[in-house]
Parts: structure tokens; C-alpha cells; sequence
């Protein structure tokens, strides 16, 4: 029988308690099949990165992925930003010391206090409207911008000297379409 990707309803039901045993190796590889995402290398290689080639849809990110975070202030896709100390994500700027701890990007647009947002904490990003700005960067560092809260920038200054990631050719040509890869300070972080 063929795997078979199936909704999040649909494992549910078929995981429900299975009280009378009726989980068949065939339900299990359904479940792995639906959990694994297109851009894993090799079948069962549930450690790989995503592949800024294998995302195409602008606007849309693959990683490690925060759901329903609370956002304090106002925000756009892409936008930095910072964990604060209540548990709410605000925009960062580098020109802020207080802003620069736990670093996300933000998935969508939300407004302040909304419950659903999704923050990328590692991964792939595709903004196509950064193509040009990107340009001629491949493979070159994208900072926290200062004095611009959320906003990131190609080149440095010494108010941003804070790497976010780098920027990722697109396609076997060598081309930057909008896409980098997030990779925060958080991970290596230091003590004063």
C-alpha cells in the first residue's frame, strides 16, 4: 500500500488513545509521511536544514517555527524581533541593548496583543522585495539595522554590528531572489 500524507484531523483520530490496538505499521508510516516536510534530503532525515531552493512561495519561511506567540507591538513580515521579559515579542533594534536577547522574525503582519502569531527562530526566509537589495551579497552577513525597530540591513554600521544570518543564493545560477538564512545570536550567547 502506498504512504499516504494525511490531515492533522485525520492522525488525530487514527492516533486517539488506540485503546484496542488498531494502529497498523501502515497508519505509522502514514503519520511519518505527513510529518516530514518536502525539504528533507533524504527520506528519514529529520535533522536536515531547509533549502533556500526549495522555497518558492514569497512571503514564507521553513525552520523552526514558534505558533501562537503573543506580539506587544505592531509588526510586519520579517520584521525582528525580541522576547521580552513579560513573554511578548516586540521589534528590535540594534541601536537598543534591552532588544537584543532571544531574536525572531515575524511570519505575518499582526497588531499588538495578538495571540497567533508565528515567530521563526532558525531558518529560510524568501522575501522577494529584498532581491535587490541582496544583490551581489551572496554568501555576506545581514545585521539588526539600528535606529529602524524590526528592520534588518546588508551592511554594517557601527551601531549594528549584531549578525541575524547571511544571505543564500537562490538557484544553481548563484542568484539572490530574497532569500537568507536566520540564524540569531541567541544560539552562541555570552555573558557580559
Amino acid at each position: 500500500m502506498a504512504d499516504t500524507q494525511r490531515t492533522r484531523a485525520q492522525i488525530l483520530a487514527l492516533a486517539a488513545d488506540n485503546v484496542t490496538g488498531n494502529i497498523s505499521p501502515q497508519d505509522l508510516r502514514d503519520i511519518i509521511v505527513t510529518i516530514m516536510e518536502s525539504e528533507f534530503a533524504n527520506p528519514g532525515d529529520f535533522w536536515a536544514q531547509p533549502s533556500a531552493m526549495k522555497i518558492t512561495t514569497d512571503k514564507t519561511a521553513k525552520g523552526w517555527i514558534e505558533y501562537s506567540q503573543i506580539v506587544g507591538s505592531d509588526c510586519s513580515f520579517m520584521n525582528v524581533m525580541h522576547l521580552t521579559a513579560s513573554g511578548t515579542w516586540e521589534r528590535a533594534d540594534a541601536a537598543d541593548s534591552a532588544t537584543t536577547g532571544v531574536l525572531a522574525l515575524a511570519m505575518n503582519s499582526y497588531t499588538s496583543d495578538d495571540a497567533t502569531a508565528e515567530m521563526l527562530m532558525k531558518g529560510i526566509i524568501y522575501d522577494s522585495s529584498f532581491s535587490a537589495t541582496f544583490s551581489g551579497f551572496i554568501g555576506s552577513a545581514i545585521f539588526l539595522a539600528s535606529g529602524l525597530a524590526g528592520s534588518i540591513a546588508v551592511v554594517s554600521t557601527t551601531a549594528s554590528q549584531i549578525v541575524l544570518g547571511y544571505v543564500e543564493h537562490s538557484d544553481d545560477s548563484g542568484v539572490a531572489i530574497g532569500k537568507w538564512r536566520f540564524e540569531p545570536p541567541v544560539w552562541s550567547v555570552k555573558g557580559a
